[in-house]
């Protein structure tokens, strides 16, 4: 037995070893076809999502992708990863940078991108707690990328992708009302350009991702120090391999105007934290001990401090959406279907609003105005994780 797995091979063995989103080879052709002689544009591209997706796309006949991402030391690690499995025909470009810093319309032109797709998002909660992480998560999920210009005179773009997430659903975080009103931006870009192809797709919690509690316990088990886990938190999962397949399903024709979400008999249940902990621990060999503070262990033995106290802008359970939104059929696929994009607001987003802002107060008044909560213990709820 091996002592100590790798990320990959946990991922593997707890959750799928094969897609369960794998393209049909009516889609593939069709993907195939759409990003033959294309050039790409992939923002985020060094992160978990953008990464996996990045490395699936080897098997097209692409013309030119740039890869775009401010982790200077991801985006060296990406460029390996793609020079030892890419084709040497197509063209690349790395670029460090932070999107909010750039003018996406004339890198649009001078790039003569067919694809413009955002995988960059601020995701954890923890940004909410001060007040400039708060207005930068804002920034780079709901307002730079949007900066597109006139898209009627973007001639050679064709697509646009954003990615969301099942936290848009219900949402007690700001985090998740920032992807929310990303969700709401795309609808009125799509009003405004139909003839444009746009589309998103909602996350479940990606495996082993960067910054996740799974490969938190996975890296402190390895080092023997111990873990915090979360005792009601439940939660989908997706593999890498499953995060891309969706990404790809999403620029098929069929998802134009849609935000996509996997079937609810695919996805299946939601899994608590606390077990995955104990399953991890247990598959690197060691015995999960339950402390309420840290103590000397043994050697094989690895302790789990539980958390009973809510955590802020954390829900205990995850959904993929809301009563008032309408499930479609994906014609050819049940694993999945589709919401076409809508108005979740009364107002498009005012980045010179945002820019008054001058404290996290600020930003709970402007999400109660422009997503009117509807539950008053949702609105109780966003106060609490002030």
């Amino acid at each position: 037995m091996i002592k100590y797995l790798t990320i990959n091979n946990l991922e593997e063995s707890i959750f799928n070893s094969e897609s369960r989103f794998k393209l049909k080879k009516e889609q593939e052709n069709e993907i195939s076809k759409d990003l033959k002689n294309s050039n790409i544009l992939i923002f985020g591209a060094a992160g978990s999502i953008g990464k996996a997706f990045s490395l699936k796309l080897k098997r097209y006949k692409i013309n030119k992708l740039v890869f775009f991402d401010k982790d200077e030391n991801s985006l060296a690690d990406l460029n390996r990863e793609i020079n030892l499995n890419y084709n040497l025909k197509i063209k690349r470009e790395y670029i460090c940078q932070d999107l909010n810093d750039i003018n996406i319309n004339k890198f649009l032109i001078s790039g003569k991108f067919t694809h413009f797709l955002n995988f960059a998002a601020l995701k954890h909660v923890r940004s909410e707690e001060n007040f400039y992480s708060m207005r930068y998560l804002v920034k780079t999920n709901c307002i730079s990328p949007f900066n597109l210009g006139n898209l009627n005179k973007l001639k050679n773009l064709r697509k646009i992708f954003f990615i969301s997430t099942d936290k848009v659903a219900y949402p007690s975080s700001f985090m998740g009302c920032s992807k929310k009103l990303m969700e709401n931006e795309l609808f009125w870009l799509k009003t405004k350009y139909k003839k444009k192809f746009i589309s998103t797709v909602r996350f479940a919690n990606v495996a082993f991702s960067n910054g996740s509690l799974l490969k938190n316990i996975y890296e402190k088990t390895l080092l023997n120090l111990p873990v915090g886990v979360p005792n009601k938190i439940e939660r989908y999962f997706v593999s890498h391999s499953e995060a891309a397949d969706l990404c790809l399903l999403s620029l098929l024709n069929e998802s134009n105007g849609s935000i996509i979400v996997p079937a609810k008999n695919i996805i299946g249940k939601q899994k608590k934290l606390k077990d995955l902990a104990v399953t991890i621990i247990k598959k690197m060999n060691k015995k999960p001990i339950f402390v309420k503070k840290i103590s000397k262990i043994k050697e094989n033995e690895q302790q789990i401090i539980m958390s009973k106290k809510d955590i802020k802008g954390q829900k205990n359970k995850e959904f993929f959406y809301q009563q008032n939104e309408k499930l479609e059929i994906f014609k050819g696929d049940p694993r999945i279907k589709k919401i076409q994009l809508y108005k979740n607001h009364n107002s498009k987003i005012s980045k010179i609003i945002f820019d008054k802002t001058k404290s996290i107060d600020d930003f709970l008044k402007i999400f109660n105005k422009l997503y009117l909560l509807k539950k008053k213990s949702s609105i109780i709820f966003l106060k609490n994780i002030i």
